[in-house]
């Protein structure tokens, strides 16, 4: 709107300098006195406590009203957090916990994650799936063939592209990183899967169904064999009869000489 309009306080008084170049918002100012009624998200105390999930990497991320924030820094007996999506939305979103106090500064230009953050929660209560600890899982790793031979990593229905192997460990990316700037890894070892930071987006079961009925067919490879084998007699027979042409075409040349001779 570019109002212009202040006001400057001083104990009790109001100055204001400058009028307004539009209206008030009357539902906008209705909805922050309801918020001031309730135990609001500035300055809430959960009997519980804050809720915490750990991270891929091993850290803590805080959940305060559906929405995650990673931590940043610790000062005294405050813990001061980031929205999670700072980076990828550019949302300015903070928060402060000091015991069982949650402190927010500033909103979320951006709806909750929840798909994410139910993802996280069972990721919780799962064992294997953040550390390498304990016996190795006896189920496989589900693996899907790529139109040029390569494999497709199968992990909770998203589809990973293989980066690079190193120390007994398989590195792979997001399927979709080029099309939708998936920044989602895994680290696979032995039968163990590691997931490093959430989709940006939902799995393409569609695509993941094709590749899966692709896999139950003959593949195109072993069909190349057959055809192979049915050109090779059209082949011998090619050969065949360019020599017999070649063995006429010498007795013709060879007739004269004894003609020649002959004379």
């Amino acid at each position: 709107m570019g109002c212009r309009s202040r006001a400057i306080t001083q104990g009790q008084r109001v100055t204001v300098m400058r009028g307004h170049c539009h209206p008030p918002d009357l539902a906008g100012l209705e909805a922050l006195r309801q918020r001031e009624k309730r135990p609001g998200p500035a300055q809430r105390e959960n009997p519980g406590g804050p809720e915490f999930l750990r991270t891929p990497l091993g850290g803590s991320f805080l959940v305060h009203d559906s929405f995650l924030y990673r931590r940043e820094k610790a000062a005294g007996e405050k813990v001061y957090w980031t929205c999670r999506d700072q980076a990828r939305m550019g949302c300015r979103s903070r928060a402060i916990t000091q015991g069982q106090r949650v402190m927010v500064m500033r909103r979320h230009c951006h709806p909750p994650d929840l798909a994410g953050l139910e993802a996280l929660r069972q990721r919780e209560n799962l064992p294997n799936l953040t550390h390498w600890e304990g016996p190795e899982p006896t189920e496989p790793l589900e693996f899907l063939r790529t139109s040029l031979g390569g494999r497709f990593l199968v992990h909770e229905s998203f589809l990973y592209r293989k980066e690079k192997a190193a120390g007994g460990k398989v590195y792979w990316m997001c399927r979709d990183q080029g099309r939708t700037g998936c920044r989602s890894r895994a680290i696979t070892q032995g039968q163990r899967v590691m997931v490093m930071r959430s989709h940006c987006h939902p799995p393409d079961l569609a695509g993941l169904e094709a590749l899966r009925q692709r896999e139950r067919l003959p593949g195109r490879a072993p069909q190349r064999e057959p055809e192979k084998t049915q050109l090779l007699p059209d082949v011998q027979l090619c050969l065949e009869t360019a020599s017999a042409e070649g063995q006429q075409s010498d007795g013709s040349t060879s007739d004269p000489q004894p003609d020649g001779e002959s004379q």
